[in-house]
């Protein structure tokens, strides 16, 4: 039977926006509690440009849905997103939450935690908001324990060019047949897949061209059992790492 250590390598845990399941998403106190899960590796999360073009860690380009403010992130200073309450919708035990700086994370994560970071491109000059994160991220030294991510292929190149050691990766929710090729036109080696598109043949291919994958987002026990049993290695990105523990633990993973 294969150990825990082994099967945690193969598949690896990625907390999706932190442990989003047990805290709000995108806060220290989601990526604390995904730091002091067993096994955890990896977080995720996202990045707008703050209207002093500070990258800052949000989901959405607007704040209404994760914070008690109105409008668009990129119509207020770091310093007053920090202020706000970014975890109140989720419990009020956590109203003092704020929306911290993509630096305030690298500060927590560092030499705890790698980071996949998704920049976010509506409404944002993307240009500047590559440039911007590449910048802090290289003064705290962490190029080699980062991958950046996007929907966007045009991000990704603007990355290559401010940093051509930072790893780029393209995120999708579709299977086109020729996604291996795009992959490699943009000089990315990361992809990152809606689950529900991974296959034999897409691992097989990925694999072949030395691009890592990440499967997004893995929530249920089914799913997180069904694909930790695939002999292939891939990351599982979750919003409950706890789940995916339980899942790694379970006796008899046979490959399905």
């Amino acid at each position: 039977m294969m150990d825990i250590s082994r099967r945690a390598a193969l598949h690896p845990c990625v907390a999706h926006r932190g442990f989003s399941g047990m805290a709000p998403e995108n806060t220290l106190a989601a990526f604390r509690l995904a730091m002091s899960q067993p096994y955890v590796q990896w977080i995720e999360l996202d990045v707008h440009l703050s209207r002093d073009d500070v990258p800052v860690v949000i989901h959405d380009s607007t704040l209404k849905r994760t914070t008690n403010a109105q409008g668009l992130v990129k119509d207020y200073t770091a310093e007053e997103l920090g202020r706000l309450d970014a975890g109140g919708w989720f419990h009020p035990s956590f109203s003092s939450e704020g929306i911290p700086t993509l630096d305030e994370v690298l500060a927590l994560t560092s030499g705890t935690c790698r980071l996949n970071v998704e920049l976010k491109g509506e409404y944002a000059d993307r240009e500047l908001l590559a440039r911007q994160t590449v910048e802090v991220i290289r003064s705290r030294h962490l190029e080699q324990d980062t991958v950046i991510t996007s929907f966007e292929p045009d991000i990704l190149q603007a990355v290559r060019r401010y940093s051509p050691t930072l790893k780029t990766g393209l995120i999708i929710d579709d299977r086109p047949s020729d996604l291996v090729e795009k992959i490699k036109f943009i000089g990315a080696s990361y992809l990152s897949i809606g689950f529900q598109h991974l296959n034999e043949r897409l691992l097989e291919r990925t694999a072949i061209s030395a691009i890592d994958v990440m499967a997004w987002t893995v929530n249920s026990v089914s799913d997180l059992r069904r694909l930790s049993r695939r002999p292939e290695p891939f990351q599982l990105c979750t919003n409950y790492p706890d789940r995916w523990l339980a899942v790694m633990k379970e006796e008899n993973p046979s490959h399905e």
